[in-house]
């Protein structure tokens, strides 16, 4: 007898000793671990999805300014509101199942002349956390141009069969700086800021929805389930199937 028979014939006569049989004890080791529901923590999770859309003409009353708004660099014009699709770089950022910041890049911009006079709105960034949008305007970069109002309270929609769910980010609508408005008149020969609260700006209603992809693959994005606050909804322990099987609309507090 070989030695690795002598080793089986020694470790089954011990099974049987102890009264578990050998198949028993055999079935009871599986060839290998099951595969796993949920994927590692991933700190950054990027958006997509239709961004910003606003109209400016309702909100500031253009047309009796005598201005035009269009879209440019790849903003479109929707029924009177202008509509700038999410871009590259965009993510939102969560950590130990809280949602800790992140940022919608916006591509495109929107264009304000009057006669021979105009000016770029482009480059529009907002911070998830703060709220805070900045643009490029005219030639000048970074500036503060207006916050997403109560940038905490996000609906949520998921559809059945989907796991990219969509964050409602600007349903209270946006404010415009007072100053920005200010800085228009300046450049167009205008006198939007008349009418305007220089302490509260202008508030303007508005879109800004983001999707998020709630699984990486065949695998739950667990973390950001649970930051979102959605894990009493969806059945993580059912893996994806219990991601697609959810319907949600809801509001939560992102932070």
């Amino acid at each position: 007898m070989s030695s690795y028979r002598r080793v089986s014939a020694v470790a089954v006569a011990a099974l049987l000793i102890s009264g578990v049989t050998a198949p028993a004890a055999l079935a009871a080791t599986p060839d290998k671990a099951p595969a796993a529901t949920t994927v590692a923590p991933n700190p950054d999770t990027p958006l997509v999805g239709a961004g910003l859309s606003l109209d400016l003409n309702a909100a500031l009353d253009l047309e009796a300014h005598g201005i035009v708004a269009a879209a440019v660099g790849g903003a479109v014009d929707v029924d009177g509101a202008v509509s700038l699709k999410v871009g590259k770089g965009s993510k939102i950022t969560h950590s130990k199942g809280k949602v800790l910041g992140g940022k919608v890049v916006l591509k495109g911009g929107v264009e304000l002349s009057k006669g021979a006079k105009k000016v770029v709105i482009s480059n529009v960034v907002v911070d998830i956390k703060t709220g805070l949008i900045t643009a490029k305007v005219g030639a000048k970069a970074n500036v503060r141009i207006g916050a997403v109002a109560n940038p905490a309270n996000v609906e949520v929609q998921l559809m059945e069969g989907s796991t990219n769910a969509t964050l409602k980010l600007g349903n209270d609508g946006i404010i415009l700086n007072a100053g920005v408005i200010a800085s228009l008149d300046a450049t167009l020969g205008t006198c939007l800021s008349t009418n305007v609260d220089l302490d509260t700006g202008v508030t303007v209603d508005a879109a800004l929805d983001v999707d998020a992809n709630l699984a990486v693959g065949s695998r739950l994005d667990a973390d950001l389930i649970v930051a979102l606050g959605l894990d009493a909804d969806i059945d993580i322990d059912l893996g994806v199937q219990g991601l697609l099987d959810a319907v949600l609309d809801i509001d939560i507090s992102l932070f």
